[in-house]
């Protein structure tokens, strides 16, 4: 009966376990956001929106399916690379987010225009917005940008732009 009982158990811990950080249903929403021809895109100034002046401008990219959005991106240009956020929302929720910091390749002292290097990738994963449970993976490390508090900091000021954007 014991033997039983710790089968069961350890079989109910590893579904639980499974449940909660499958990421399958998030990347399939997200491929499925990707391909849907549907999606109408419109591309904002980021330096008219928030009237903050960078060295390489900005862009805030919408796509929307009738009046949801479905995915938002963001890149900012600074004169040592670019910053670039992608967010895909389920019903207006985010349900990933990729942050990722790209440098100008560094020759002779001096920066190449023409090369950028990705130094540091984010991925959040979000099961639950509400709840900040998601999985987090980092890739590289951050030379020039910070860190954002958190998830809500880093997605929440973007989908505020985007919301902004497509609703003047």
């Amino acid at each position: 009966m014991r033997e039983t009982f710790v089968i069961i158990f350890t079989l109910i811990g590893f579904l639980t376990f499974g449940q909660e950080n499958n990421l399958d249903p998030i990347d399939n929403k997200v491929n499925s956001i990707e391909s849907d021809s549907t999606l109408t895109e419109t591309e904002f100034d980021w330096v008219e929106l928030t009237g903050i002046a960078s060295d390489g401008g900005g862009i805030l990219k919408v796509w929307r399916n009738e009046k949801k959005i479905c995915k938002i991106v963001e890149e900012i240009g600074l004169s040592y690379g670019r910053i670039r956020t992608i967010i895909y929302l389920k019903n207006g929720i985010p349900i990933k987010i990729i942050e990722t910091e790209e440098n100008f390749e560094i020759k002779d002292n001096e920066l190449n225009y023409k090369k950028l290097n990705e130094v540091y990738r984010e991925i959040i994963y979000v099961f639950d917005w509400e709840n900040d449970s998601a999985e987090i993976k980092r890739i590289g490390k951050r030379k020039m940008s910070e860190q954002s508090c958190s998830m809500y900091e880093l997605a929440e000021s973007v989908m505020v732009r985007a919301k902004k954007a497509t609703t003047e």
